[in-house]
């Protein structure tokens, strides 16, 4: 089955009433089980091999988003136009556009998980971390060593608490998964490294704006925005304000969204990378299939002592997808002794199965136990979205 929105040019969903349901709620299309190819196998993916394929520069906007406390975070992420340019650039006819047949749908089953999106659960997600207070996530009391995303795509929440990790030397680890290598490859990745360069200090940013500027022939002057342009909360590119009553898809929350260019430099890699190492941080991208659990958990390091803090948004919406995201979900918390995550979803998703009773009920056969958080950040006249709590019994 396929589920329709489409790729319209803003990459947020909008949230609609129970007569029209966002996301993957809707718009059933008659496609059949044998029409389905076979899941993808999880595999894992260097980070150096996918950042190599990024164009010289990419196109970014700054989310700007507010707490209910009032806290707000600034997450950069790559423009979905931008992602198209790149593929359309790279499409030799050879091989199958990754974007094939989205036009009309956001979802294919074992082909595309809607991961060059962002969904207004991850947004929620994001904002509940935000007024949780970074790395103590866990009952309050437990500062979280390992932060894994199961399916990513954009990667909202994990950007705001790798944000912090840049920011105060934190040797943490993150896995992200999404079902998509693409999805990896054309907007996690580069979002990671927008966020890395958005969270560095003065000196550092002006030192690696300097090198990017020198390289390659690219134009001095910071016409384009550069390490710099972050690192004073300014933005010296095209700058656009949006409000809610301009643009009904941002949300009362997101209000802002400021636009510029980041040049793609060897220099601007080797960087990226080497403070990774230095620091600790630590990333591990996988894509494919959560199912069999078996094949994922060899791939996602842990040990018992690594304090992990498990995110994900919007992954309950059926329940083949329901089942296989909890029983991986379950695996992952019981290896360690201190252990939880927090998933974001609709109560439910009308038309395709999924919901957080059908949740609830799952996570009660493979013996954790999930509670709904009391949250402010949760308005909306559409579908009514939550956070669920979920710890191993």
């Amino acid at each position: 089955m396929s589920f329709s929105f489409g790729f319209s040019g803003d990459d947020i969903e909008e949230d609609t009433t129970t007569d029209n349901p966002s996301l993957k709620n809707q718009n059933q299309s008659t496609t059949t089980t044998s029409d389905v190819p076979p899941p993808i196998p999880a595999q894992t993916h260097d980070l150096s091999e996918l950042l190599s394929t990024l164009p010289s520069k990419i196109a970014y906007n700054i989310l700007e988003t507010t707490s209910p406390s009032g806290k707000v975070a600034r997450i950069p992420r790559r423009e979905l136009f931008d992602v198209k340019l790149q593929i359309m650039a790279e499409d030799d006819g050879t091989t199958a556009n990754p974007l094939s047949g989205l036009e009309t749908s956001d979802l294919l089953p074992s082909i595309y998980e809607g991961g060059y999106k962002t969904w207004e659960c991850s947004l929620d997600l994001a904002r509940f971390l935000l007024d949780r207070g970074p790395r103590k996530d866990i009952d309050d009391l437990v500062r979280v060593d390992h932060v894994i995303e199961m399916g990513c795509g954009t990667a909202l929440p994990s950007l705001l608490l790798f944000q912090y990790a840049v920011k105060n030397g934190l040797g943490i680890y993150f896995t992200l998964t999404d079902y998509n290598v693409d999805v990896l490859r054309l907007v996690t990745v580069p979002n990671l490294l927008l966020n890395w360069v958005a969270s560095l200090d003065g000196e550092m940013g002006e030192k690696l704006f300097e090198g990017a500027e020198g390289e390659g022939g690219e134009e001095k002057g910071g016409s384009l925005v550069g390490v710099s342009g972050f690192v004073d909360g300014s933005v010296s590119s095209t700058t656009t304000t949006t409000t809610a009553a301009e643009s009904s898809s941002t949300g009362a929350n997101e209000e802002q969204q400021a636009q510029g260019e980041l040049h793609i430099t060897p220099h601007l890699l080797s960087a990226f990378a080497e403070h990774l190492q230095s620091t600790g941080l630590t990333l591990t991208l996988l894509s494919g299939s959560w199912h069999p659990t078996d094949s994922l958990l060899p791939l996602i390091p842990s040990t018992p002592s690594l304090n992990t803090l498990l995110l994900a948004s919007e992954t309950i919406y059926s329940p083949a997808s329901l089942r296989a995201f909890t029983a991986a979900m379950a695996a992952l918390l019981k290896r360690v002794k201190e252990g939880k995550a927090l998933v974001a979803a609709k109560r439910v998703y009308f038309g395709v199965g999924g919901s957080v009773d059908g949740f609830r009920v799952e996570c009660g056969g493979v013996g954790c136990v999930a509670g709904e958080v009391e949250f402010e950040g949760l308005e909306g006249g559409g579908v009514r979205r939550v956070i669920c709590d979920v710890q191993v019994c």
